[in-house]
């Protein structure tokens, strides 16, 4: 059964002079535990599908369900607690507060969660782990690479165990050998059972996923195995 199932999806928003359709129907199922890149010139539509399903830009008609539940039919209050317990986000600016620690910036999504002080500082450490900076917990931002910064904010969108993680871009200010470790990190977790949907522009990125779509004027235009997956796991 799918995890994720967009229906008909469109989005229109009011132009200066006239309105613009950033999406127009788009059908797009994901099964539990698949990792699926999205790639599409710029303008096509990428951050506006990812920013729908995410759960922070309701569709003008359509359906957005995930884990059977359809999204935009929640009341605010419901849709926050979805998002924090459905979903996990990492973007190409990695939004760590410079005067936190690495757990600390970790535990950030379990501020509301009522845990008590030692459950989060024990998911912060076991996440931290999980992306290979178990020793590193105690760290600000400013003594780690870019490259450990962004395993940071990887850490900070499983702590919760949400089953999908929406990436933007995870790669766009990282070198190339950089960028390949944290796609074999992201392999890994796809590896463990979590969905994944990523945003990319480069096409040795998106090789990484199990299967690449591609958007073209707010359409999805084809979809294929991705040559990674054809070839098999990328080695870690």
């Amino acid at each position: 059964m799918p995890l994720v199932e967009i229906e008909r999806v469109t989005k229109t928003y009011n132009g200066a002079s006239a309105p613009v359709h950033a999406l127009g129907g788009v059908d797009l199922t994901i099964d539990a535990g698949e990792f699926v890149a999205l790639m599409g010139p710029s303008g096509s539509g990428k951050s506006t599908l990812l920013a729908t399903l995410g759960a922070m830009s309701p569709p003008t008609s359509g359906r957005v369900r995930v884990d059977e539940i359809d999204v935009y039919t929640l009341d605010v209050e419901r849709l926050a607690d979805f998002r924090r317990e459905y979903l996990g986000f990492v973007f190409q600016q990695l939004y760590l507060v410079p005067y936190l620690t690495a757990a600390e910036n970790v535990m950030l999504p379990l501020a509301a969660s009522g845990m008590k002080d030692r459950e989060q500082h024990d998911l912060a450490f076991g996440a931290l782990a999980r992306v290979g900076l178990g020793d590193k917990t105690m760290r600000l931002p400013r003594d780690l690479s870019g490259g450990e910064q962004q395993r940071v904010a990887i850490a900070r969108a499983i702590v919760n165990a949400p089953p999908l993680v929406l990436a933007d871009e995870p790669t766009g200010c990282l070198d190339s050998e950089t960028g390949a470790g944290i796609m074999a990190l992201f392999e890994r977790l796809r590896a463990d059972g979590l969905t994944i949907f990523m945003v990319t522009h480069d096409a040795a990125i998106a090789a990484y996923a199990d299967r690449i779509v591609r958007l073209k004027d707010g359409r999805l235009v084809e979809a294929y195995e991705s040559r990674a997956a054809a070839a098999g796991p990328v080695p870690a």
